[in-house]
């Protein structure tokens, strides 16, 4: 009898460890059985968390479950990607990031960084990529890249405007200043909103600001386009001159992105991919990136990650060679 109750309790260990087992696995493909929260790393109206309702909206039509979307800006996108990823790795919370959060300062503040993008992050599907714009203040007198060069040459030290240490403004200026032979100085700001209105206003005549946000106001005639920061010329403004024409392999972009903690269950990862996927090859969706004035990316998973590392290694030089530091 003893041999038989033993036998049984075996029995029963081995059934609880198959539910333990078996907990997760069916939580997993139950998911998402309620809301999902996405945290955006900026403010609200502003490009990121724009383009993050566009796809938030479709990929909870798919997965059937409302997206909630929790604004958490600072420190440059960092302080929303550290929330995203700190949290519970179940596939309810996931985040944007864009160039700044996981390309940018990952480089300038090294072990600063409250998380590792190498270790922390799983990539899920980059939304859509944009360039800067070099625009300046109508007062100034350059109308192409030569002759703003030599504007700034004679002006000495130019303050130019900025959304922070390691933005894709901040690092566009830094990288002109390097292969121009000019000197900039970055002024910072919490909001491209607020940068834009002081250029318009002449307090600072010159920014490398996102093409979009940019655009905008070169088209109502408060500020003159210069050239953009791609590699090639851009399909929203093909008239617009490249700065790779006067300065070859010159490269700034910014970027939007969905990650989750790298502890997500994989089948969780792999369905997020495929949807987002999915939404991204939407008419319609492309309908809306195109008048939100950005190119489609559509990098998931693996080459997606590949991508923001391939911006590290990039913009590495450039970050030593101006000297940036961590606040």
């Amino acid at each position: 009898m003893k041999t038989f109750g033993r036998v049984i309790a075996v029995v029963l260990t081995f059934l609880g460890l198959l539910g333990l087992i078996a907990g997760p696995v069916a939580a997993q493909d139950k998911w998402p059985s309620k809301p999902v929260t996405l945290i955006v790393p900026f403010a609200a109206g502003g490009n990121t968390d724009t383009l993050a309702r566009v796809f938030a909206d479709r990929l909870s039509v798919r997965l059937g479950q409302q997206i909630v979307i929790d604004n958490r800006s600072g420190a440059g996108g960092i302080t929303g990607v550290a929330a995203a990823l700190k949290s519970a790795p179940d596939g309810y919370t996931l985040g944007i990031a864009t160039a700044s959060g996981i390309a940018y300062n990952p480089v300038i503040m090294g072990e600063k960084m409250p998380y590792d993008v190498e270790k922390d992050v799983a990539h899920l599907y980059n939304m859509a990529n944009q360039p800067n714009l070099l625009v300046v203040h109508p007062s100034v007198p350059a109308k192409t890249l030569p002759e703003l060069i030599t504007w700034l040459k004679q002006q000495g030290e130019t303050p130019y405007g900025t959304a922070g240490i390691g933005s894709s403004q901040h690092l566009c200026g830094e990288l002109l200043a390097q292969v121009a032979g000019v000197k900039l100085s970055p002024v910072a700001y919490r909001a491209s909103n607020q940068m834009l209105q002081d250029m318009i206003g002449g307090q600072v005549k010159l920014a490398c600001d996102n093409f979009l946000t940019a655009y905008e106001q070169v088209k109502a005639g408060t500020l003159r386009a210069i050239a953009i920061s791609s590699l090639k010329p851009y399909p929203m403004a093909p008239d617009v001159p490249t700065l790779s024409s006067v300065y070859p392999g010159f490269d700034i972009i910014a970027m939007f992105g969905w990650i989750a903690p790298a502890a997500t269950p994989k089948p969780i990862i792999e369905r997020l991919i495929a949807e987002l996927t999915a939404v991204g090859r939407e008419p319609e969706i492309l309908k809306r990136l195109d008048l939100l004035g950005v190119e489609p990316s559509a990098l998931g998973g693996d080459a997606y990650a590949a991508f923001t590392r391939a911006q590290r290694i990039a913009i590495k030089p450039v970050v030593e060679k101006a000297g940036i530091k961590a606040p």
